[in-house]
C-alpha cells in the first residue's frame, strides 16, 4: 500500500489525534484495521494487471490462459523439466516450430522428464535393388564391414534404410477388457514402423548416477572392479546439458550403456566425462587407456591399463606397477533414486544441526579411522544422546560390527548414521548428497525400549541383526544386497538368506526408498515398507516371515513397494499399490504363497496378490480369480539385482498393472517415479506437433525382458544350470528346457 497505518492516521487532523491519544486510542486503531484492509485492495487491483501475463499471475490463472491459446492440461509429473506454467509459456514457440523433429523432441522430453529422440522413418524408405545389377556402395545398401552401424540396428540411432512395412506405428485399435491385460507395448506403438507416415518417439527409462573419487575393487594381479560390490556393471554414458530447442538429440545425450565399440572407436568421448582413473591421486592419461574384452581377462598391451566398459573392469599391463591406490570416476545407471544412490537424501533426513549435536564424529577422521572406532566412542555415551556418524562420500569400509563391536542403543538414544558428502574446509559441514557408502560386513543392534536408529545411504552386503528389547530401526535410502553379498558374474551368494533379522519383540522397523533381501522380523512389532524392493532371489523363496522364517512374522504395513518372494505375517494392516510377485513350490509345505494369520483386520487395496493367498478383505487387486492370474501376471525386464533395469516392468506387462495403482500409475517400487504419467503426457502432446497426415509410435528403452546369462553345464543333466533356488522345480525358473530337464 502506498501510505501504511501510520502515515494514513498522521493525515487526521491534530486535534482528534490528542483526543483519540487521551480516550485509549480507539481511533487509531480503527485506522490500522483500514489500512490493512486497504491494502488487501490495492494488492488485488495490483494482482489484477499481473493476471494478465503467464509468468506472474495467479495459479488459477494459468488455466485460463492456457484455454486462449488452446492448451490442454497435462499430468503433472515430478521428474519434467517443465510444470503447468512453464509449459504454458513455452506453448508459443512449440507452435513455432510446430511439425518438426526438434519440437518433437523438446515437447516429449519436457513433458516427461524423459531423454527422448523422435525420428522420421521415411527418410529411411528404399525400394528393392535389382539383383542384375548391385550397387554395393549405394548408400541404401548395409555394408557388414561397418561394425558399428550394425551394432545400432533397431535401435533409436539406426541409420540403415529398410522396404516398406505397411503395418502402422500407431496403436491399433482394440476391445479394452476390464481388467484390461492388452501388453504395455501394444498400447504405445503398433507393429509397423518404416512407412511413409511413420515417426517414432524413443524415451529412455534409465537415469545416470555419478560416482566422484570411490575405490576401484580389487580382485589381485593388477586386476579391479568399478563396483564397489565387486561384480559386472555396464558403465554409463553422462548426457550433455543441453539449451532448449538448440540441436536434435544425439547419443551422447541419453543415459545408454557405453558398448565396447564405441569406447574404442572414440575414447576421447567418455574417458574424462563418463569415467576415469586415478592412480595414488594423479589421473591417468589417456594415451594409457585402451577398450578390451576383460571377459576372460585377456592379456593387456605392454604399458597399458584396459578397460571394459560393458563389464565394469580394469585391468594394468604385466610390466606396469600397481598403484597403492586406485580411486575411480563413473556413471551407473539405474532408473530412480531408490536405495543407496548419489542422489540428494536430506528431506527425507531428520533435521540434524552437526555443529550442535552432543555427539558427531567422521568415519575416517584421525579420530575415529573406522567405523568401529565410531561405534565404540558411541556406546560410551550417556542414555537420551543424540548422535550422528557420518561416512563420507564414496568410501568402502569392511566392518564387523558384532559382539563386543556391536552398536548399543541406550535409553532414550538417537544414534545416525549417514552417508554424506564431507568438505576438506570444514569436515563437520556435511551434505547429505553426492555420497554413498559401502559396508561389507554383519552389522548387530543392541536397543534399548524408546531407543532409536537411523541408517541412511548406506550399501550392506551382509546382514542387519537387531536384539535387545523394543527400538525404532528406520532405514532410508539404503540397499541390503539380496543374497548378502555378489559373485563376480553377479550371481547372489547366499540366495533367499534375511538381510534384516529382528530377534527383539516389539520392534519397529521402517523401510523407506529401501532394497533389501528377505526380512526375518520376530512378532510382536510392526514393519512398514514404503517405495522399496524386498526381494528373495525367487517367488518361492521366503520374503517376509517370522525369525525363523516360518512362523508370522511382525505386523505388516506396505505401500508402492515390489515384494519377491512368499510372505507370512501376523496380520497385514494395509497394503497398497504393491506387487506380491510370489508362488508355491512343489510339495511346498505353505499353505499359500501369501498368507496372513489375521484376516479379520486389515486391508489389501490396488496390490497384485497371488489369487490363492490368504489376506484381508481386497479392494480392486488383481486378479479377481485364478483363471486370470496367468494373463495379469506382472512382467519384469530382469529380477537379476546389480542390473540397470532391476525389477523394471517390461512391454509385455498387462495395462491393468501398468495403470493399476490408485493415481492410475503403475503398481509396484517405481510408483514413485511417475512413469505411467510420463509416457501418457507424450501420448497427449505427440499429435499436437506432428505434420499433417503423420502418426506416431511410442518406444520404451529399455522395453524387452534380458535373457538371462548362460551358466556351464554340470553333470546333472544337459544345458546350463543356475544356481538352486527355492523354485528349481519348473523350467520358468531355469530358464530353458531342454533334455533330461525334468526327469527327476
Amino acid at each position: 500500500m502506498s501510505l501504511d497505518a501510520e502515515q494514513l492516521y498522521a493525515l487526521l487532523p491534530a486535534v482528534y489525534r490528542t483526543r483519540d491519544a487521551a480516550a485509549g486510542g480507539q481511533l487509531q486503531s480503527l485506522f490500522a484495521v483500514m489500512a490493512q484492509q486497504a491494502a488487501i485492495i490495492e494488492d488485488n487491483i495490483e494482482q489484477l494487471y499481473d493476471d494478465q501475463f503467464i509468468e506472474t499471475c495467479a495459479p488459477w490463472v494459468v488455466s485460463y490462459i492456457g484455454d486462449l491459446i488452446g492448451y490442454n492440461s497435462i499430468y503433472d509429473v515430478a521428474a519434467a523439466n517443465i510444470a503447468s506454467r512453464a509449459e504454458v509459456a513455452n506453448t508459443i514457440g512449440y507452435r513455432r516450430r510446430k511439425g518438426t523433429l526438434i519440437a518433437l523432441e523438446q515437447v516429449a522430453k519436457d513433458v516427461s522428464g524423459r531423454e527422448s529422440v523422435a525420428v522420421e522413418y521415411f527418410h529411411r524408405l528404399i525400394t528393392t535393388e535389382s539383383m542384375r545389377h548391385v550397387r554395393s556402395h549405394h548408400a541404401a545398401t548395409v555394408n557388414l564391414r561397418y561394425e558399428d552401424q550394425i551394432e545400432k540396428l533397431n535401435t533409436a540411432f539406426d541409420t540403415q534404410s529398410r522396404t516398406t512395412d505397411v503395418r502402422r506405428i500407431a496403436p491399433r485399435n482394440r476391445v479394452v477388457s476390464d481388467p484390461n491385460t492388452t501388453p504395455l507395448e501394444i498400447a504405445l506403438h503398433g507393429p509397423g514402423r518404416f512407412n511413409i507416415p511413420d515417426i517414432g518417439i524413443w524415451l529412455w527409462r534409465w537415469q545416470s548416477w555419478q560416482i566422484t573419487n570411490a575405490e576401484a575393487f580389487p580382485l589381485g594381479k593388477g586386476r579391479y572392479m568399478f563396483s564397489a560390490l565387486g561384480q559386472n556393471i555396464p558403465l554409463f554414458s553422462r548426457p550433455t546439458v543441453r539449451a532448449s530447442f538448440s540441436r536434435l538429440t544425439t547419443r551422447m545425450d541419453v543415459p545408454q550403456p557405453v558398448t565396447r565399440r564405441e569406447f574404442g572407436k572414440d575414447p576421447r568421448a567418455f574417458y574424462g566425462s563418463s569415467m576415469e582413473l586415478f592412480a595414488d591421486g594423479q589421473p591417468l592419461p589417456l594415451s594409457q587407456i585402451v577398450c578390451c574384452n576383460l571377459s576372460a581377462w585377456t592379456a593387456t598391451p605392454a604399458g597399458k591399463i584396459s578397460i571394459d566398459p560393458e563389464l565394469g573392469r580394469i585391468q594394468f599391463a604385466d610390466d606396469l606397477l600397481r598403484p597403492q591406490s586406485l580411486r575411480l570416476n563413473y556413471c551407473y545407471g539405474f532408473p530412480a533414486p531408490l536405495g543407496g544412490g548419489p542422489y540428494d537424501r536430506s528431506a527425507s533426513l531428520p533435521r540434524l544441526n552437526p555443529m550442535k549435536l552432543p555427539f558427531l564424529c567422521v568415519v575416517g577422521s584421525q579420530e575415529t579411522p573406522t567405523l568401529e572406532a565410531a561405534i565404540a566412542l558411541w556406546n560410551q555415551q550417556a542414555p537420551g544422546t543424540t548422535g550422528l556418524i557420518i561416512l563420507p562420500n564414496f568410501e568402502s569400509f569392511t566392518i564387523d560390527l558384532t559382539g563386543t563391536n556391536a552398536i548399543q542403543i541406550p535409553e532414550g538414544g538417537q544414534l545416525s548414521i549417514v552417508a554424506a558428502e564431507t568438505h576438506t574446509v570444514a569436515p563437520q559441514d556435511v551434505t547429505f548428497a553426492n555420497s554413498r557408502t559401502t559396508l561389507s560386513g554383519n552389522i548387530t543392534v543392541n536397543a534399548a525400549s524408546t531407543g532409536q536408529l537411523v541408517l541412511s545411504g548406506l550399501w550392506i552386503a551382509g546382514q542387519l541383526s537387531i536384539t535387545g528389547s523394543a527400538a525404532s530401526v528406520q532405514l532410508m535410502d539404503c540397499t541390503f544386497v539380496p543374497g548378502l553379498a555378489l559373485n563376480t558374474d553377479g550371481e547372489p551368494r547366499a540366495p533367499g538368506e534375511p538381510s534384516i533379522f529382528i530377534h527383539a519383540v516389539n520392534t519397529i522397523l521402517s523401510l523407506t526408498r529401501c532394497i533389501s533381501g528377505p526380512i526375518a522380523a520376530a512378532p510382536g512389532g510392526s514393519t512398514r515398507i514404503c517405495s522399496s524392493i524386498v526381494d528373495s532371489t525367487s517367488p518361492c523363496c521366503v520374503a517376509y516371515a517370522g525369525s525363523d522364517l516360518a512362523s508370522p512374522g511382525a505386523d505388516l504395513h506396505i505401500e508402492d513397494s515390489t515384494i519377491i518372494g512368499k510372505v507370512h505375517t501376523r496380520t497385514m494392516s494395509m497394503a497398497s499399490n504393491t506387487i506380491f510377485y510370489a508362488r508355491l513350490a512343489r510339495r511346498d509345505p505353505w499353505p499359500a504363497p501369501i498368507w496372513c494369520s489375521r484376516q479379520q483386520t486389515g486391508c489389501m487395496r490396488f496390490c497384485f496378490v497371488p489369487a490363492n493367498s490368504i489376506t484381508p478383505r481386497r479392494y480392486k487387486c488383481l486378479p479377481a480369480d485364478a483363471d486370470s492370474e496367468a494373463a495379469l501376471k506382472p512382467q519384469f525386464i530382469t529380477r537379476r539385482y546389480g542390473d540397470p533395469s532391476y525389477m523394471l516392468l517390461s512391454g509385455r506387462t498387462p495395462l491393468a498393472i501398468w495403470q493399476g495403482a490408485d493415481n492410475g500409475s503403475q503398481i509396484g517400487a517405481y510408483n514413485q517415479i511417475q512413469e505411467t504419467e510420463a509416457v501418457r503426457n507424450v501420448q497427449l502432446r505427440a499429435p499436437e506437433y506432428l505434420p499433417f497426415g503423420l502418426e506416431s509410435g511410442i518406444f520404451l528403452i529399455p522395453s524387452r525382458p534380458l535373457a538371462e546369462h548362460p551358466l556351464p553345464p554340470t553333470p546333472s543333466y544337459y544345458g546350463p544350470q543356475r544356481a538352486m533356488t527355492c523354485c528349481e522345480d519348473e523350467a520358468e525358473e531355469h530358464g530353458f528346457t531342454g533334455i533330461g530337464a525334468n526327469l527327476i
